[in-house]
């Protein structure tokens, strides 16, 4: 069955249950609550068109065999995910970790996403899982200050330079209404300064003599 249309409570439905569960899961959940229901190969498909992450690429659920088991991409033979043979630091996928930033003094809750070391800031992986990728020159602040609450109602995606303005006139605050104001303050502030940059360059000097 194709070209289903979705409802809106169906489609936030998914949008908040998919990271964590597979295909097989949200079909099943879903079935629960909606009718008529759908199959796996339609909520891959809406996944896939509407860039909605799960977070378990890569992952294997409990008992399965991966394929490569004892292989490895470029044609490593390491012995350290053989059975006895796990280092004892090991972390799986999905493991998080908070850390330091020294740069900023704040600190981030990190995701392992990937094999052998892989890690992203789980912030992101949050946003993307509601919108999509991260745009270029767009940044995701925490509206309470608090950057390790990664909850989506948390997030809010602004321009560098927005974020830049924000800085330079202190309006970080550590209550989400009071932040959002000072982004909309912000916002003006920096559009006042892009008209009053325009009207210089087109003005005409005055000539005497």
């Amino acid at each position: 069955m194709t070209g289903r249309k979705y409802k809106i409570e169906e489609r936030n439905f998914i949008k908040e249950f998919a990271w964590g569960h597979s295909y097989k899961e949200i079909v099943e959940e879903f079935n629960k609550k909606f009718s008529p229901k759908i199959e796996i190969n339609q909520i891959r498909s809406y996944l896939k068109n509407h860039n909605i992450k799960t977070g378990r690429t890569g992952r294997f659920e409990k008992g399965h065999i991966p394929a490569n088991k004892g292989t490895h991409i470029g044609g490593w033979k390491p012995t350290q995910f053989k059975k006895g043979n796990i280092p004892a630091n090991h972390k799986p996928i999905g493991t998080e970790t908070i850390r330091n930033s020294y740069k900023k003094n704040q600190r981030y809750v990190y995701v392992k996403v990937a094999e052998p070391n892989i890690w992203r800031m789980k912030h992101i992986i949050v946003w993307e899982q509601h919108y999509g990728e991260v745009p270029k020159g767009k940044v995701i602040i925490f509206l309470d200050g608090d950057t390790t609450n990664t909850d989506i109602n948390n997030l809010q995606l602004i321009d560098r330079k927005i974020n830049c303005r924000l800085n330079q006139l202190g309006l970080r605050y550590q209550d989400k209404e009071s932040t959002k104001a000072g982004i909309n303050v912000a916002e003006l502030v920096t559009k006042i300064g892009e008209v009053q940059s325009r009207k210089r360059k087109n003005s005409t000097p005055l000539q005497i003599g």
